[in-house]
């Protein structure tokens, strides 16, 4: 079981020719842990999944795993795909991964499935890793936006754990009182909006500006959650409105690499450098 209140999704880095740059990636994910970061997530929407191939995201599983990580780190690792025997064939190395602690599962982009088909989906990834599984429902980036009877079959599922950004708060209400008495975790996906996430009923975060401010952004959730005001919230709303001004993965891989010495690259066209 993963036990963190907030992980930050992680960018993938890559070489100017557009090749993954695993050492990059894992040297950022490892900054933020020793920033009181104490849970990373990899191969997310964030860390540009969908332009990955099946055979890089498999090294970059297979890498995370064999990589040191301080102890009591909590490593989430994105699957998904648009074809299912992909999706199922990466959730079989992520479950070989021991170091790998729970995944991220994305509905498959651009094909919109049907309600069924969605659950299928999912339930053969899930029962594939044997792991802790957050199901992420992102109907802006996939084209497909679970029911909240589809959400809530899915939270019964044995692995099943929470969901990334389930809906508003009616829907959210509504997958609670399908699976009551069972209690599923609801995670805000990046910051936007979050005030009103975590009234809703969000108490777990899926960061962005994490990246760029983590110790801040762990305070600001934490006093978010308990109705206490913070501090820095200026400062961090000045960055959350920067960030989401430009292209966000782009903008936290400049700024990662400026504020870490970590050479991030651009994201893959037609993704790129903002002065583009």
């Amino acid at each position: 079981m993963i036990n963190a209140k907030v992980h930050v999704a992680v960018p993938t880095a890559f070489y100017a020719d557009e090749s993954l740059n695993i050492s990059a990636t894992l040297a950022h994910a490892q900054y933020l842990l020793d920033h009181q970061i104490e849970s990373v997530m990899l191969c997310g929407s964030t860390g540009e999944q969908h332009s990955l191939d099946l055979d890089e995201k498999i090294a970059l599983a297979r890498a995370v795993d064999r990589a040191e990580w301080p102890q009591g780190a909590e490593i989430i690792f994105g699957v998904s795909a648009i074809r299912q025997s992909h999706a199922v064939r990466l959730a079989q190395v992520v479950a070989q991964c021991e170091r790998i602690d729970a995944i991220l599962v994305g509905f498959p982009p651009y094909i919109r499935p049907t309600q069924d088909q969605a659950r299928r989906f999912v339930t053969a990834i899930t029962q594939t890793a044997g792991k802790p599984a957050i199901i992420y429902n992102n109907p802006a980036r996939t084209g497909f936006d679970a029911s909240a009877s589809t959400l809530a079959q899915l939270c019964m599922l044995p692995d099943v754990i929470g969901v990334k950004d389930p809906g508003g708060a009616p829907k959210l209400a509504e997958v609670s009182r399908e699976i009551a008495p069972f209690r599923a975790r609801y995670y805000a996906g990046g910051e936007l909006d979050l005030h009103a996430k975590v009234a809703h009923g969000y108490t777990y975060l899926s960061s962005i500006v994490g990246n760029i401010a983590p110790e801040e952004t762990v305070a600001w959730f934490n006093a978010l959650r308990h109705g206490e005001e913070y501090e820095s919230s200026s400062r961090l709303q000045e960055l959350i409105d920067q960030l989401f001004a430009h292209h966000p993965i782009q903008f936290l891989k400049e700024k990662i690499s400026t504020q870490e010495g970590i050479n991030m690259g651009s994201c893959r066209l037609p993704l790129g450098p903002i002065a583009d």
